[in-house]
């Protein structure tokens, strides 16, 4: 098993069973928790315009045109 594929498979189990409130709460705490260990603001920024980029992808698609 690759090492995303485990990732993936972790972060899985971390959500079953909560509701939406428990999962915007662990979001943030791991969201926190892996900006502390990523000590280069400039590859946060660069993850963060990755998912704004992804967002809007994803938005465009879904919207009826």
């Amino acid at each position: 098993m690759t090492l995303n594929d485990e990732l993936y498979s972790r972060l899985v189990s971390l959500y079953q069973g909560l509701d939406d409130e428990q999962i915007r709460q662990l979001n943030a705490r791991l969201i926190l928790l892996l900006s502390e260990e990523i000590s280069d603001s400039l590859v946060i920024k660069k993850i963060i315009d990755q998912i704004e980029t992804e967002n809007k992808s994803s938005s465009k698609s879904l919207s009826p045109e």
